[in-house]
This record gives C-alpha cells, structure tokens and sequence, in this order.
C-alpha cells in the first residue's frame, strides 16, 4: 500500500475555526490555541475570544466518514456577550452542513452538549462553552 492511497481525513478543528471566522469576521477573535496571557487579557477587553478544539471521535462507515467532535468554547469580559456568541456560534455550527473549505466537506452536525458556565480562573472573564458533533469527508 502506498502513501498515496490511505484516506486523510481533512482537519475538522480548522475547518470549524476557519468557519466561525468567516462568520464572525472582526467581531470575534477564532483559534484553535488560546493567546499568551498578556494577549489574551488585551483581546478579551475588546471582543470575545472563541477557541475551537477537536476532543475525540472516530472514523464510519470503512473509513469513508470521519465523526470528529469539537468543544467550541467563549471568552467574553461579560456574561451577556459570552452568552450571546455562545448561542450565534452555536446557530452557526448548526448550519454548517454543506461546507466545503479546507480541504474537507462538512456533511452533517449535531450537538451534543448545549451552552453552559465553564469553569474559569479569572473571575472577570466569562466562559460559556458547547460541544459539537460533526461528519466530514474529504472534499
């Protein structure tokens, strides 16, 4: 078997990041790594900090689906914006079925865990998190 001919899937994480990105242009800051302290506190002051991490899943159907879930977590200097993004990334997410980016099509979503408090260490930040449960395939 050559290289050439094992199924890569495409990297759900980037392809939800680059997504939310889209959909919240500059009114969100996307990553897929939380900033450096000092950039973080100076982002946080300005708009909600949005990170995308895949958590687990697996591939279907002989390898021909992967089933990646993500963890879609806010930041927000309060709770009414951490809460309000929370809910337009999590109506966002839910449309996502039918995008093609990053080398990948997205071709279902569901959730899995709705909005709720996350634990946070700084009591002047907010944290409102969501996981979610996607179906990709290469493009």
């Amino acid at each position: 078997m050559a290289l050439s001919d094992v199924q890569v899937f495409p990297d759900a994480e980037l392809m939800a990041r680059n997504f939310l990105a889209e959909f919240f242009g500059t009114e969100a800051h996307l990553c897929t790594v939380l900033p450096e302290d000092a950039q973080f506190d100076e982002l946080i002051q300005g708009k909600p900090v949005i990170r995308v991490m895949r958590i687990g899943g697996s591939w279907r159907f002989r390898r021909s689906l992967d089933e990646p879930m993500v963890d879609i977590d806010v930041w927000a200097n309060s709770l009414t914006s951490a809460r309000s993004t929370a809910n337009q990334a999590r109506a966002a997410v839910a449309d996502m079925a039918g995008d093609q980016r990053d080398g990948g099509l997205c071709t279902h979503t569901a959730e899995i865990s709705g909005p709720g408090r996350r634990p946070e260490d700084n009591p002047s930040v907010y944290r409102i998190g969501f996981t979610a449960g996607l179906l990709v395939r290469p493009a």
